[in-house]
């Protein structure tokens, strides 16, 4: 699964709070649409209803949130959202509307919450990713080392995919010793 590379015009952003209605609707459609394959009716009901649109205020203040937005006839356009627990190099969540998939937009996210851990100097970046994504998060450079769970209400449980990535350190800019 290679993505396209990202549309020329995609503007990837910090999250506002004016943006929380249009995640939670990037979030619950990629949950419903492309989730829909791997998982069954009880769960992706648990999994979106345990969301609303101001779900996503806290984040925005604790965690790295940010927005992918194209433009639109009507203005901007949000069209994916990517979470970093940045002290634990945790990604915590890449969704994009399923209307965008695979036009490098997951990857864009991917690669920018990458370089937010890069900037922290923490070699590794994980994420337990959904069993739809396992493929994209591969094609990330991510290897999956377990599988676990979920609990999104009383006795309902989906499976996830522990993935991580080792992420090299940059290239120094002083020439190596002699």
């Amino acid at each position: 699964m290679i993505d396209a590379p990202p549309p020329a015009d995609l503007r990837l952003r910090a999250a506002t709070d004016a943006d929380a209605r249009a995640i939670w609707t990037v979030h619950t459609r990629a949950i419903r649409i492309s989730a829909a394959s791997h998982y069954t009716e009880d769960e992706l009901d648990a999994w979106v209803n345990r969301m609303q649109p101001e779900s996503y205020l806290g984040p925005l203040h604790t965690r790295r949130l940010i927005v992918a937005e194209m433009p639109g006839p009507e203005g901007p356009r949000i069209v994916g959202f990517g979470q970093l627990h940045p002290d634990e190099a945790v990604i915590e969540a890449i969704y994009v509307d399923p209307d965008w998939e695979r036009q490098g937009i997951g990857t864009a996210l991917v690669k920018a919450l990458e370089d937010d851990v890069r900037a922290r100097a923490l070699p590794w970046v994980v994420s337990d990713a959904s069993l739809n994504a396992v493929p994209f998060y591969l094609a990330q450079g991510f290897r999956q080392v377990a599988l676990d769970h979920h609990e999104l209400a009383p006795g309902v449980h989906i499976a996830c995919a522990v993935m991580e990535k080792h992420l090299p350190a940059p290239p120094s800019a002083e020439p190596p010793p002699r």
